[in-house]
């Protein structure tokens, strides 16, 4: 018998969107499947919708976040993980499209006990889901730095895991924000050999951009709480790439923090600009002891201008 697939699908308030989803995996060519929708207390009409659909299939599973679990799509996530049964797991949105081949094309590249994953492509759309560009991929061998790199696009609905590749990690952390699935992502690939995974050039999802997407957010909107963890994900990745000594990594990551500490600085954001500078201070000699000195230094003249023209920002406030 052909594996068990579960596709975990975590829902809020998207009932004008995951009818589309749920059809387009009552469209698949592979039909041994378990989709297991876990609703992060929805407040308008999903549950009357999977009401619905878990009639119309049986393989459909309507869940919810456990009380004791934060909200978030996080803990939605691991728990669709918790009671599913599948030999496979693939997390899926529930604002995304399954083109009809997205399993089959997968599964069919089963070929070793060895294959912990298996990564597709697929295209970026717009809300109305108009076709925006096909996602990137670029490997040589080390999927690992290419992602860290941004050369390559691996998204919620890229990766069909091997069950037991999962068993024994940490899934999405509940205490992000943002940049969970790149958290994940990273830890993931981190230790992964280049014939523990496989990648099918196929396009076989739609990934819809919203304007009001955390991937979106125009220039002046600035959420503390996202924008810390993003420099959380980014910290932690610099910690693993330091082991292996990678100076391209190292050199990205450091501009990457470099940009969220002067957004923190320009947005009096203390905690995140605390955080990425002493997490700076700790690896300092990567970067080089005189590139930190010159980097302190203009920090410290940004921030006193910053900090002055605050001040007379609020002098003339008061006239």
């Amino acid at each position: 018998m052909r594996p068990l697939v579960s596709i975990i699908i975590p829902t809020y308030n998207r009932v004008q969107l995951i009818g589309e989803t749920l059809d387009s995996v009552l469209a698949q060519t592979y039909s041994n499947w378990e989709c297991i929708i876990v609703d992060d207390g929805s407040t308008d009409n999903t549950s009357a919708l999977l009401e619905f659909y878990c009639k119309k299939d049986s393989r459909f599973q309507y869940h919810h976040r456990p009380k004791n679990q934060p909200k978030g799509g996080n803990a939605a996530r691991n728990y669709g993980f918790k009671v599913s049964k599948g030999d496979y797991i693939n997390w899926f949105d529930s604002d995304d499209i399954m083109l009809n081949e997205f399993i089959e094309n997968k599964i069919q590249l089963l070929t070793s006990e060895r294959i912990k994953a298996i990564i597709c492509s697929g295209f970026l759309t717009d809300s109305k889901l108009n076709i925006l560009r096909p996602t990137a991929y670029f490997n040589e061998g080390n999927l690992f730095k290419a992602f860290t790199l941004r050369k390559s696009d691996v998204l919620t609905p890229s990766v069909l895991f091997k069950r037991t590749a999962l068993n024994s990690r940490e899934l999405f952390n509940i205490n992000l924000t943002d940049g969970q699935e790149t958290d994940f992502f990273h830890r993931f690939f981190f230790n992964l050999k280049a014939d523990e995974y496989v990648y099918v050039d196929d396009k076989l999802f739609l990934y819809r951009k919203h304007n009001n997407s955390i991937g979106s957010d125009k220039i002046g909107n600035y959420n503390f709480k996202n924008r810390f963890s993003q420099s959380y994900v980014e910290y932690e990745n610099l910690k693993r790439v330091i082991t292996i000594g990678d100076r391209d990594m190292i050199h990205f990551i450091y501009k990457a923090l470099l940009n969220l500490l002067f957004l923190a600085m320009d947005n009096e954001d203390k905690n995140t600009y605390d955080y990425i500078l002493n997490g700076i201070r700790r690896y300092y000699k990567d970067i080089g002891v005189f590139k930190y000195v010159l980097l302190i230094s203009y920090l410290k003249v940004v921030l006193s201008i910053h900090i002055r023209s605050y001040r007379i920002e609020k002098l003339i406030r008061k006239r």
